[in-house]
């Protein structure tokens, strides 16, 4: 295996130089020519002065040259720090503080508040995230982004003309993310070279077909783990292509895939509920798609049967799979062509091991058997940064084998296939047994009259707790009233589950608050 992340996808641009790597707006960049922009690239961090084992805080959306940077500071030895675009000024203070970090990266629209807030021993570089593509665009940018001489923009620096050559470790340190902060406060996860690349190398078997032919739709931003090692990685490890979005728009991922563009779709529930709320979205050029993934939250099984049976109407082969994975162990499980089962999240990639262990001893239970999901091999991360009190208490040992202790409630069968049912912190207790919010979620969404839905806990005097539904009514040509949906829900709860289930309050939103990856933020 490759020791770093720019060396598996150098070993794709000796093959296929003339292939296609990356695709935006309307222009599209070779192995080839990627390749020499990410040696540019490392030429100016040369002369930025940036080493070996520094850290670059990435502020950016998908572009071009969050691409070509992310394998420069790989190239250079230095670590990408990727943090949300949007992140305000003092979050980011904060965050590069933690990981001492001295060199923000971050679009020219925010340099100037940036400025404003940053202490002056760090350094600004900008970035136009049209820089290469659209002329008319970047000027725009140009034109809107306010002055700010402290920055320094990337694409006047002079290139360095020599560069000394680096040893980089497949264990050194590659990338860091923070956690979404689904299981508590958000956390910084240190990212191995070996650990990303595991996955890159694992999973075109889980796509198949001519590598060109494999377009992922990269909306998913690189400061989750599934866009930087699905979306963009994974692809640039094998001679597929990564479709770059700034972010998520339904008609702009529509002409995507009609045109053929894209030909796999990566996303949350949300996404998936957006496509297919739209007419535009239905037609024969559905054939043209080759698979999609869904995970990064509960997956109702409405919304998969929504999906292919609408693949299946127009023809086409592609079907939408459930996979698992979290910031700490990567993309770990995914259901694949042949390789599913309903209801599974699936199996687990090759060189990943899965345990499901008991809640209080860590001992590993009987399969069919629900308990915490813990995930083992060379995806697992390197650890919390400087949190060795954690690091000892998510990090076990088992037979040799690191496991890291996933916070979540599921099981295994006896052929291998994984379940996932519930955050462990969203389990509740009521009159004594252990029920999951999600059960009730996925109950409600099979009905017609409901677009989304979140269940929760709260405590009861009488039962220890009660849950509570939040709903969003689908709008129609003959929209029902709250107290009509209010009846088919309890109606639809008591058909499929126990007298337990049911909530003792059902709200009506106009929508559910969500995170920038579209999970639903359940701290709102």
């Amino acid at each position: 295996m490759a020791e770093s992340l720019y060396d598996q996808f150098f070993e794709v641009v000796k093959k296929y130089p003339k292939y296609t790597a990356i695709r935006f707006e309307k222009k599209k960049w070779s192995y080839k020519k990627t390749d020499k922009l990410i040696l540019e690239c490392e030429r100016k961090l040369t002369s930025l002065g940036i080493k070996k084992g520094d850290v670059l805080t990435v502020a950016l959306p998908n572009c071009p040259y969050s691409i070509f940077l992310f394998y420069a500071i790989n190239k250079k030895g230095a670590i990408s720090y990727n943090i949300h675009p949007l992140t305000p000024s003092e979050t980011i203070e904060e965050m590069m503080d933690k990981v001492s970090s001295k060199t923000l990266i971050c679009l020219s629209l925010n340099a100037k508040e940036a400025s404003e807030k940053l202490a002056q021993d760090k350094k600004i570089i900008t970035i136009n995230p049209y820089l290469g593509a659209s002329p008319l665009k970047r000027a725009f940018v140009r034109c809107k982004a306010k002055k700010c001489s402290r920055a320094t923009n990337f694409a006047f620096v002079k290139k360095a003309k020599k560069i000394e050559p680096i040893i980089i470790n497949k264990e050194d340190d590659a990338v860091y993310l923070n956690t979404g902060g689904t299981n508590g406060a958000p956390k910084v996860v240190r990212m191995s070279n070996r650990a990303i690349n595991h996955v890159g190398a694992n999973s075109y078997q889980l796509i198949g077909g001519p590598y060109q032919s494999i377009r992922i739709l990269t909306a998913i931003p690189l400061f989750h783990v599934f866009g930087l090692e699905m979306g963009v990685h994974t692809p640039l490890s094998f001679g597929g292509q990564s479709v770059l979005m700034l972010r998520f728009h339904t008609k702009e991922a529509i002409a995507h895939m009609r045109s053929g563009r894209s030909t796999v779709l990566l996303g949350v529930p949300s996404l998936y509920n957006a496509l297919l709320s739209r007419d535009s979205f239905y037609g024969k050029h559905l054939r043209k798609q080759v698979t999609a993934f869904i995970g990064g939250d509960t997956v109702p099984e409405s919304l998969l049967n929504r999906w292919n049976q609408a693949m299946v109407k127009y023809g086409s082969d592609a079907r939408l799979y459930e996979g698992y994975g979290l910031t700490e162990a990567g993309v770990a499980i995914v259901s694949t062509k042949g390789r599913s089962k309903k209801g599974s999240i699936g199996t687990p990639l090759p060189g990943i091991k899965v345990k499901i262990l008991d809640i209080e001893t860590h001992k590993e239970v009987e399969n069919g058997k629900l308990g915490e999901i813990a995930i083992g091999g060379p995806s697992v991360m390197s650890g919390y940064f400087k949190d060795d009190k954690l690091n000892k208490e998510d990090l076990i040992d088992i037979d040799g084998v690191r496991y890291f202790l996933t916070k979540d409630y599921g099981y295994c069968d006896k052929d291998g296939y994984g379940y996932f049912k519930q955050r462990m912190r969203r389990i509740v207790k009521i009159n004594g047994e252990t029920l999951c919010p999600s059960d009730v979620e996925d109950a409600v969404l099979t009905l017609e009259d409901v677009f989304d839905a979140y269940c929760y806990g709260v405590p009861n005097k009488r039962k220890g707790a009660a849950f509570r539904l939040i709903v969003v009514k689908r709008d129609g040509d003959h929209p029902k009233t709250e107290e009509q949906v209010k009846e088919l829900i309890n109606e639809k709860i008591n058909s499929l589950l126990p007298p337990s289930y049911l909530p003792e309050k059902i709200f009506f939103v106009s929508r559910l608050p969500r995170t920038p990856i579209g999970k639903v933020d359940s701290k709102e």
